[in-house]
Parts: structure tokens; C-alpha cells; sequence
């Protein structure tokens, strides 16, 4: 009898779908849990802007402006996905100008994260008391496929809370549907 030196053609075709197979499985679970930690750092970036724009208000005796941006001003827009800018309104006009100084400018998001303040809302004005102006703003963070959602509300006292995200896991029910936004 002749033994055999290689793979059978169905051999190779089984090993092959089951590469395939595991593969399939791994790349969506491998998705998913990098939008977590792109979400999850979002959040933590943004309660650090919120951190510092307080604490900026306070100690400096002016309001400090937080606005979304896609060039160099402030959009009156409820989608903070094209990049912020973070200012402290010297000259009291609530409208970046050549007078107030410019905290951080925020670049756009990347890698398909949207960010979406509270409808109406095109601005939060931390005053030197602490507090923001008007209601509660919710930030709200979709993923790409529209599948992972947290949020961060800033009250009008001043302070901050974070969602945990809510994915969809079959039974799991999302904070807001991003495809509405």
C-alpha cells in the first residue's frame, strides 16, 4: 500500500470553510468591540472638555464656550461630528471672535463616530458660577453601523453624566436610534 504525502482536495475544502466559518464569526464580535473603546474614549474625552471648561469659567471670571465647528467658527448645528471648538468668551459676545481665547479646536471624528448634541442646542456657556446655560444637553454617540449607542448629559448645574453604551445583542434595546439623526 502507498501512503499518502499531502491534503485531499476535500480535505483542503473542509479545513478552508472552516477557516471561513470562524472567521465570519470573528470579524463582527472584532467590530464591535472596537466601536466600544472608540465610543467609550469619546465619552472620556468629552467629560474632560467639560472638566476643563468648567474649571476654566471658574478660575478665569468668563464665560467658556464649547460649540460644534467645521472651519474656523461655530456652526449653529446639533452634529459635533465635523470637530469643537472649546473658547473662553473674553469680550462677552457668546461668538468666537479675534478677543477671546481658544481653548482646543477638536478635529472631526474619525473612523465613522457621530456626535450629536440636543436639538436647539448649538452651544454650552459654562459660567463663572459653574453652571452651563439653559436645560440639559445630551450628547449622543453613534457608531457606524448604527448598532452601538452611549451618551453624556451635562446638566444645567454644571455636572455630567455617561451612559454605558447600549449595544444590540438581540434582547438589548438602544439609548436612541442613530439612524434618526
Amino acid at each position: 500500500m502507498q501512503s499518502s504525502k499531502g491534503l485531499s482536495l476535500i480535505e483542503t475544502i473542509v479545513v478552508l470553510a472552516i477557516a471561513s466559518l470562524v472567521i465570519a464569526m470573528a470579524v463582527p464580535a472584532a467590530t464591535a468591540w472596537t466601536d466600544r473603546v472608540r465610543i467609550t474614549r469619546l465619552q472620556s474625552d468629552l467629560a474632560e472638555i467639560f472638566l476643563t471648561a468648567n474649571r476654566l469659567a471658574v478660575a478665569g471670571g468668563a464665560a467658556t464656550i464649547l460649540c460644534p465647528s467645521r472651519g474656523g467658527g461655530c456652526d449653529d448645528s446639533s452634529d459635533w461630528s465635523q470637530g469643537w471648538l472649546v473658547y473662553a468668551d473674553v469680550d462677552g459676545d457668546r461668538a468666537f471672535g479675534r478677543y477671546d481665547n481658544l481653548i482646543r479646536r477638536t478635529a472631526a471624528l474619525d473612523g465613522g463616530l457621530r456626535l450629536h448634541g440636543t436639538s436647539g442646542r448649538p452651544k454650552i456657556v459654562f459660567h463663572p458660577q459653574g453652571d452651563i446655560t439653559g436645560s440639559n444637553a445630551t450628547f449622543t454617540i453613534c457608531a457606524p453601523n448604527s448598532r452601538q449607542v452611549a451618551s453624556v448629559v451635562m446638566s444645567n448645574a454644571g455636572r455630567f453624566r455617561q451612559s454605558p453604551g447600549h449595544f444590540d445583542q438581540g434582547e438589548q434595546t438602544y439609548v436612541m436610534d442613530c439612524t434618526s439623526i
